[in-house]
């Protein structure tokens, strides 16, 4: 009888993660079963389930992978930048280098998808959680902007903040599989209208040219 090696548990471990990350960024908690993430990654689910004691565990686990992506890209980097230009300008390029990420390249869309049933709380404070920390990491930078004098949002500083987080959803979800080039021009012009419509300084429509 062949003896297994030490690396096949952290190796059975990452390709279950792997596998439940992919099918339930294409179809959701509620379109996948245990069964059919372990048949993708070729285990009983008996094995499976050594490893993640429910079908909830697992998508926690894939849905704190997906919010650590994001942070990896956007948040985590415009919390490490102190200039709320560039911080600005960092979460448009954090959007384009997470575009072109291959952990989301196959889909990430079904992490949105809303249960026909009520959704574990575990699964909602965790989104939740996420959601708001990133709103508050783009709050801060918007009054950043102003207390600066680079920015005049008026009475839409709340608003811009909830409009840019549906923004980058918007962005991210449908995955369009564009070339680079096409996703940076795409995100350059959303930048400088931003900045057309709030910037006090022309200067600032051309910093946006930088993505």
């Amino acid at each position: 009888m062949s003896r297994k090696t030490a690396t096949q548990p952290s190796t059975t471990l990452q390709s279950i993660r792997d596998h439940a990350f992919t099918l339930f960024g294409r179809h959701g908690y509620e379109g996948v079963s245990i069964g059919e993430i372990a048949d993708h990654a070729k285990l009983s689910k008996g094995a499976l389930y050594w490893h993640f004691p429910g079908k909830e565990a697992l998508y926690l686990d894939c849905l704190t992978r997906l919010h650590a992506i994001f942070n990896e890209h956007i948040f985590d980097r415009m919390r490490a930048c102190n200039e709320p230009v560039t911080r600005i300008l960092t979460l448009f390029n954090g959007l384009a280098t997470m575009l072109a990420d291959p952990r989301v390249r196959t889909g990430v869309a079904g992490y949105w998808l809303t249960p026909m049933r009520s959704a574990s709380p575990r699964l909602d404070e965790a989104q939740r959680a996420f959601e708001s920390n990133s709103r508050a990491v783009i709050v801060e930078t918007l009054r950043d902007g102003v207390a600066q004098g680079h920015f005049d949002y008026q009475d839409d500083l709340e608003e811009m903040a909830s409009a840019i987080m549906a923004l980058v959803e918007a962005i991210i979800l449908p995955l369009r599989h564009q070339e680079h080039h096409e996703v940076n021009a795409l995100l350059s012009v959303l930048a400088r209208t931003l900045f057309r419509a709030y910037a006090k300084s022309s200067d600032l429509v051309e910093r946006a040219r930088q993505i």
